[in-house]
């Protein structure tokens, strides 16, 4: 078995899609002996943020000692960074315990889906390792996520809401909200990022079915808010926070997880220096991520209506009265007009490009959108040679590129 024999496996079983369904996985654990049993699971679902969150959270749990398991997806920098304990998972252990999975499920005719499985291979990894704890951030909703199928849960915590996967999820903020709200299991508890009302009365319907403990993230507690493109700063309490995940959404994300870690850090024995100190170590790349210094080009994986409103927010917080050079590509399936609109006022010129996967939106349809709001666009297949282009034409400005985290990779890799 090597890597192309394992991503032509899941490329093979990941033919239908998206599956969402909790049977599967359910059955898969079953004959695997419920390895999830082993460790108790902090389960994040939401549309924005929900990563970060789930960083911060793990890596303070890590900082006290604690043995503890992260699972994201999708990957940013490789494949093996879904899954880690410590470090990524390394490629002799993913391709063992893909074996494992593939014989298992092939031997009980259970036709899980790509996501699905890399869940189960997660799982089984984290038993493995004897996690005392799993941050297990959902793929997409909640209630039918594969994440969802691993039973109860230390604590449920649920990110932003933002329009995102309408077909699957919904029509209406409200609708998705549902969906995200039933990760919360029977007399369980759950933290919630602070938003619109009519979300939050989902949220509090849904736990009060449920019996659950529920806390909405109180944002005033943040005093003296410093943000800038490589560091935010802020006092919380009796705390001083330092964060290298920087702009002012992970403001926001930053005291939801620390919502978290009130909550349970007396169970867990958590110190106020354990907590500082893992705030500050916490990174996951390309969120308002600064990858080159000169010219000064920052990587945001902000893909949704909401991830580039909170984009241009923090542009525009960093770098006041200021114009930039956009370097985007975006998935075909994305409110990608919508976008374009939030980005144009702040907008000196664009350089396009296609993501490399199936549902990458061509760089030449994306510039015709572009072209009904300035001239000074250009467009190319690859994100690396788009990036080259900026920093050849443009050294003097700040380079953005943003739209998508499937493109992260590349760049990283490149710059």
């Amino acid at each position: 078995m090597n890597t192309e024999e394992i991503y032509g496996y899941l490329d093979e079983i990941g033919r239908d899609g998206y599956k969402l369904g909790l049977n599967r996985v359910q059955e898969a654990l079953e004959a695997l002996g419920n390895p999830q049993k082993a460790f108790k699971i902090i389960h994040v679902a939401g549309t924005n943020g929900k990563g970060s969150t789930s960083t911060f959270i793990y890596q303070v749990l890590k900082t006290h000692g604690y043995r503890t398991g992260l699972f994201t997806s999708p990957h940013i920098i490789n494949f093996y960074d879904r899954i880690k304990v410590d470090e990524n998972i390394s490629e002799e252990d993913f391709f063992r315990i893909f074996e494992i999975v593939k014989k298992t499920t092939q031997e009980n005719n259970i036709e899980v889906s790509t996501f699905e499985f890399i869940t189960l291979c997660a799982v089984m990894y984290f038993k493995e390792k004897n996690c005392d704890y799993a941050i297990m951030e959902v793929g997409m909703g909640g209630r039918l996520d594969a994440t969802n199928a691993l039973g109860d849960t230390f604590i449920s915590v649920i990110a932003k809401i933002g329009m995102d996967h309408q077909e699957y999820l919904g029509d209406t903020l409200e609708e998705i909200a549902y969906e995200k709200a039933c990760i919360m299991k029977e007399n369980g508890r759950c933290i919630v990022y602070d938003q619109k009302e009519s979300v939050l009365d989902v949220f509090r319907k849904v736990a009060a079915e449920r019996n659950n403990k529920l806390i909405v993230a109180d944002f005033s507690k943040a005093k003296n808010v410093k943000v800038s493109s490589k560091l935010n700063s802020f006092d919380y309490k009796d705390m001083h926070i330092e964060t290298r995940l920087s702009g002012d959404y992970q403001i926001y994300n930053a005291q939801l997880a620390l919502s978290v870690l009130e909550e349970i850090r007396d169970e867990l024995d958590l110190s106020n220096e354990e907590i500082e100190k893992g705030m500050r170590e916490a990174y996951i790349p390309a969120r308002f991520d600064v990858i080159n210094e000169d010219p000064t080009v920052i990587y945001d994986g902000g893909h949704n209506i909401d991830g580039v409103e909170a984009l241009t927010k923090s542009l525009k917080s960093i770098y006041p009265n200021q114009k930039f050079v956009f370097v985007f590509g975006v998935m075909a399936d994305k409110d990608y007009k919508a976008e374009v609109k939030l980005v144009t006022p702040l907008a000196k010129a664009f350089v396009t490009f296609k993501p490399q996967t199936d549902r990458g939106l061509d760089s030449y349809k994306l510039r015709e959108v572009l072209s009904a709001y300035t001239d000074e666009i250009e467009n190319f297949d690859d994100v690396n040679d788009a990036i080259d282009y900026a920093i050849k034409n443009y050294p003097d400005d700040v380079i953005v590129v943003f739209g998508t985290l499937y493109s992260a990779e590349q760049a990283y890799e490149h710059l």
